[in-house]
């Protein structure tokens, strides 16, 4: 009979945590904050450790772009990404941003997902995809903040 009351017991307080709003106003709403920026890359180092990539390009909201991507591996095809970037608006302003995620390898395309911190209190998810063999970067820019 303990048995059965246990049983009991632990159903009725377990069916609370299997409940739950899944609505599709609960999930995440990306708003491209420009258009798809391409980039050429300009400087490859490689290391046993970590691989920095330098790239420019015109960047919309942004300016002219320069960036520099520090990938550390975890396998030889995928790790972290760290870098910094800098734009510059015109003459007289120039906006900083850095940067933290994750990249992938599969064949000669690198794709990196990264969350970017800008110096004018926005935040990007950025999903950028690299073809090693064009020597181009595409970066979709997706408002956050």
């Amino acid at each position: 009979m303990k048995k059965i009351l246990l049983a009991i017991a632990l159903f009725i307080f377990s069916t609370p945590a299997f409940a739950g709003d899944h609505e599709v106003s609960d999930s995440l709403n990306l708003k491209k904050r420009q258009a798809d920026a391409l980039m050429t890359v300009t400087n490859v180092d490689l290391g046993d450790d970590i691989t920095t990539i330098s790239a420019t390009g015109k960047m919309g909201v942004y300016g002219t772009v320069y960036a520099t991507y520090n990938l550390s591996y975890v396998t030889s095809t995928s790790g972290f990404v760290t870098g910094v970037g800098r734009g510059a608006l015109d003459g007289d302003n120039v906006v900083g941003g850095a940067f933290r995620g994750i990249w992938t390898r599969d064949g000669s395309m690198v794709k990196i997902r990264q969350i970017v911190q800008i110096s004018d209190g926005t935040q990007n998810l950025d999903v950028i995809d690299i073809d090693m063999l064009k020597d181009t970067f595409v970066i979709k820019a997706y408002s956050l903040k």
